[in-house]
């Protein structure tokens, strides 16, 4: 029978305890069973002391962790390595992740596609694989595929990987920003910067993944915090249907519509992530409800669709993710009220108006409060979002971030929750709500 294999990745340096993040409250609240199997992976730079050192430390990794891709490697093959002992056939493969480790499930689905699962005893050997995946990025990955790809290839005969589709990625607030130092003269004439800003292969498109679900925080404004949304490379002939196939291949047969929701939360990054203290976490539990609850439609969506086409559906069919019993009740939807974390913090229930939590000055002395050091930072132009900056932060040729909210892209959805959080708090306006 198939059965569902659930990847979680967390985020730089998130934690067990009183600040869990949303991929690991899904994590404890999933099932264990015959037909769904989970596996939880922590995010790097992870620190297990309330020291003040030890929390700078912490930021460190973490910048490291966006600006290098620090640590990547390790979340990728750990969590790959574990579906290739489990995967069988027909198996329906969904990964989750918040911050980075959003964007390492993006990474993983990339290789995936572009290489495949192979069997369990040459897994030693995978390691230069992905470092030659690592190397193609998704500017050069237009300029000749051929060639680029030409080392994965090779690779392939001698590891015989087989295609395996990818059912969901289920995304908190993807944020990565890789520099890589390959080509300074180019990067010069083209960005000013010596440094190019990296995006490995299939992590913005991927014709592999049959359900994209995205959060995404309104509020974030840290330049090194970018959202990084999906953007389909290829559509139906109406030109707005992202289309999935199953694989590299592109067979027609398989051809399916790619089901893609992104939508926007009140708060900022961690907020939307999930791991404020669990009493004040509230806007956490509104984007982890709505990742379940849009994953079990997305689901029937894609059951419906399958059976119009004339395949049958799989043996078990039931749409979404099995919770242990009264997990969602209790840990997500805060109900009972009188409930307690180990730590003594009351279980939070979903609320709009739930306190939100400033990335940058949150309050006190905090080395949160280095990230504004990088919003002074000058940036190019041409890597901007399109649309002039505001006057006050444009130069010729650079600009200064300043905190700039992010920009919303068309069709991309506005979360409820938003709109209730602005009827009902005069004192919240975000300048970058788009108009009802």
């Amino acid at each position: 029978m198939p059965r569902k294999l659930v990847i979680c990745i967390d985020g730089t340096g998130n934690e067990i305890g009183d600040r869990e993040t949303n991929v690991l409250k899904l994590y404890k609240c999933l099932a264990q069973t015959e037909t769904q199997r989970i596996h939880y992976v922590m995010g790097v730079g992870t620190y297990d002391g309330p020291q003040f050192f030890g929390r700078a430390r912490q930021l460190v990794k973490g910048v490291f962790g966006l600006a290098f891709g620090l640590g990547l490697e390790d979340d990728v093959l750990k969590a790959y390595s574990h579906i290739c002992r489990e995967y069988r056939e027909d198996d329906d493969i969904i990964l989750a992740g918040f911050s980075r480790g959003a964007y390492a499930v993006r990474v993983l689905a990339g290789f995936i596609h572009n290489f495949g699962l192979v069997r369990p005893e040459v897994l030693h050997l995978i390691a230069p694989v992905f470092r030659a995946y690592r190397a193609v990025t998704e500017q050069t990955g237009r300029v000749d595929n051929n060639r680029l790809f030409q080392s994965l290839r090779e690779y392939e005969r001698v590891l015989r990987p087989e295609p395996a589709p990818i059912r969901a990625l289920l995304l908190f607030d993807t944020v990565s920003s890789i520099l890589r130092f390959t080509r300074p003269l180019r990067n010069l004439w083209k960005y000013q910067s010596p440094a190019e800003l990296g995006t490995h292969a299939s992590v913005n498109s991927n014709v592999s993944v049959r359900i994209v679900l995205h959060a995404l925080a309104l509020d974030e404004r840290r330049s090194l915090f970018r959202a990084q949304a999906w953007e389909p490379a290829e559509n139906d002939r109406d030109g707005d249907t992202p289309l999935y196939f199953g694989n590299n291949f592109r067979n027609p047969s398989s051809r399916r519509r790619q089901i893609v929701r992104q939508r926007w939360f009140p708060g900022f990054h961690s907020d939307i992530g999930g791991s404020p203290p669990e009493d004040r976490s509230g806007i956490g539990k509104i984007t982890l409800l709505w990742m379940l609850d849009a994953l079990e439609a997305a689901e029937r969506e894609a059951h419906a669709e399958d059976t119009a086409e004339g395949k049958p559906p799989p043996p078990d069919a039931t749409p979404g993710l099995a919770l242990r019993r009264n997990a969602r009740r209790y840990y997500i939807e805060g109900e009972p009220s009188d409930r307690r974390t180990p730590g003594g913090l009351p279980y939070a229930a979903p609320d709009p108006l739930a306190p939100l939590h400033d990335s940058i000055f949150p309050g006190g002395a905090s080395p949160a409060s280095a990230w504004a050091l990088l919003e002074v930072l000058p940036k190019s132009l041409k890597r901007r979002a399109p649309g002039p900056p505001a006057w006050y932060r444009r130069g010729l040729i650079w600009y200064l971030p300043l905190q700039e909210p992010r920009p919303v892209p068309a069709g991309h959805e506005i979360d409820d929750s938003l709109r209730t959080r602005v009827l009902k708090d005069p004192y919240y306006r975000p300048p970058n709500l788009p108009p009802s």
